[in-house]
């Protein structure tokens, strides 16, 4: 089958940037008298989507829920200065474009930080749509950001793959009926045992595989 767009996840597939999300919730979760996660190992056992599950999960009680948000946001951009691309992003994003694929992001990071990041690591002109928190109504395990962002970019789901490094990223891109691609890093947000139990269409371990196993 013939593969038009790629689409991406943001955190843990173009950006290395769970120090900072882990740091941000637990300064959020500190602020209002929880427990989060101690560790950087303890938050990726058992950070999930929707990250109102993963809070609820920690003990934070419904009526809290938008607060802890808010104390995230808040929280967020004194760690930002940490985040950075992957070292072969760049590359893999330009041979794509160079082979005509149509590129673009669908993440869960609410839409300002992603801009941000995007912008200042230099990556944002590849991407022909960006589609962030805010830009739908559900978010992954949902289909919608994928379905959308496929929408946007003039493609069907199933002319697309998309690109992540967590199990709700292979749900939602298996609901969308697009092609998965499963990306294992140290820092991915979580581990290749979690990822296979989804059985994705690819397994990968950085985006330089990327060009040569869609290129047809």
């Amino acid at each position: 089958m013939q593969i038009k767009a790629i689409v991406f996840d943001a955190s843990g597939t173009l950006i290395d940037d769970i120090v900072t999300v882990w740091k941000a919730n637990l300064d959020a979760y500190t602020a209002l008298g929880f427990d989060g996660p101690q560790t950087l190992e303890d938050f990726k056992a058992v950070f999930r989507l929707p990250v109102t599950e993963f809070h609820m999960a920690n003990g934070i009680p419904p009526d809290l829920l938008r607060e802890v948000d808010e104390r995230f946001r808040e929280s967020y951009p004194q760690y930002a200065p940490d985040v950075t691309v992957f070292p072969e992003v760049e590359e893999a994003l330009l041979a794509l474009k160079r082979m005509g694929k149509i590129l673009g992001v669908a993440s869960n990071i609410p839409r300002l930080f992603l801009r941000d990041h995007l912008e200042k690591l230099g990556i944002d002109g590849y991407f022909d749509v960006i589609t962030g928190q805010e830009d739908c109504d559900e978010h992954k395990p949902s289909p919608k950001p994928i379905l959308a962002t496929a929408e946007k970019l003039g493609v069907l789901p199933r002319h697309a793959i998309y690109v992540g490094d967590m199990e709700e990223d292979m749900i939602a891109g298996r609901r969308a009926e697009a092609l998965t691609a499963g990306i294992v890093r140290e820092k991915s947000y979580h581990p290749r045992w979690r990822l296979e139990r989804q059985s994705p269409d690819f397994l990968i371990s950085d985006l330089s595989e990327l060009p040569v196993g869609f290129s047809e």
